[in-house]
């Protein structure tokens, strides 16, 4: 129960890494606002927490500046704070690049970088305001940091949104430590999500993946909401503006 009395929002958090992810912080005693565009995922969540957890489901559209105001405001009203905040929501596109739309390019754009600069900033604005400091933690992949093709085609729109958002990690970092508030980031490898369902379902790819993956396994969400989770606690406040990669070994080629 080391999160007892801390309000957290986790976007995204209807399903996949960010269900996993609000259910480890109910988990150490947090009170979490499960926001997701997803309002039935977002119920389905909470109903799988520990009896007398406290939590409330917001639906929103984390691309949309307003959407992102009113959930803030709803939290702050409903609980009187923001102490943490997880940018998880995200999609991923698996067009290739000379087929690759202005469409879907500003969609994986708005919904990987846009949004948590929106969320970030909204929220940052009242843990100043409260003057108790804060944690912020960016759901970005090892893709920010490398191209990933099993098949020739890369995911070019995905990479440089993931890319964009570790250095708005490291830019907000810099920026919001004169407050208190620390600002990081978890980059998952290959985790077995609704996202990477159909992908894993292949064997071939799977097979392609598990000779990339030292630990010798695909990663589940757990293993991402723990590493949130700790940058969460207070012994990590010594850590900002860094990247705690969770991908089993994968990045160590």
């Amino acid at each position: 129960m080391k999160l007892k009395n801390k309000v957290v929002i986790v976007t995204g958090a209807g399903s996949g890494n960010g269900r996993a992810i609000a259910l480890r912080y109910f988990e150490e005693g947090a009170t979490v606002v499960v926001a997701d565009i997803n309002e039935a995922g977002a119920h389905e969540t909470i109903s799988l927490a520990p009896e007398g957890s406290k939590a409330m489901v917001v639906k929103v559209d984390v691309t949309d500046k307003a959407d992102v105001e009113k959930m803030v405001a709803q939290t702050i009203k409903e609980f009187g704070k923001i102490d943490i905040l997880v940018n998880n929501a995200g999609i991923v596109g698996f067009t290739p690049f000379l087929e690759l739309s202005e469409e879907e390019w500003d969609r994986v754009h708005n919904v990987n970088l846009k949004a948590p600069f929106l969320c970030t900033q909204a929220v940052a604005k009242e843990m100043i305001k409260a003057g108790s400091g804060g944690r912020i933690v960016n759901i970005t992949s090892v893709e920010a940091h490398r191209v990933v093709s099993s098949s020739g085609h890369c995911q070019p729109h995905y990479n440089s949104s993931k890319g964009g958002l570790h250095m708005l990690t490291k830019a907000t970092a810099l920026e919001l430590s004169a407050y208190g508030i620390t600002v990081n980031c978890v980059a998952p490898g290959v985790v077995q999500t609704p996202f990477t369902e159909k992908g894993l379902s292949n064997p071939a790819v799977k097979q392609w993946i598990l000779e990339r993956v030292p630990a010798g396994r695909v990663g589940q969400p757990q293993d991402v909401a723990n590493a949130v989770v700790f940058l969460s606690l207070d012994e990590s406040e010594y850590i900002t503006g860094s990247t705690l990669v969770v991908d089993g070994g994968w990045t160590i080629y």
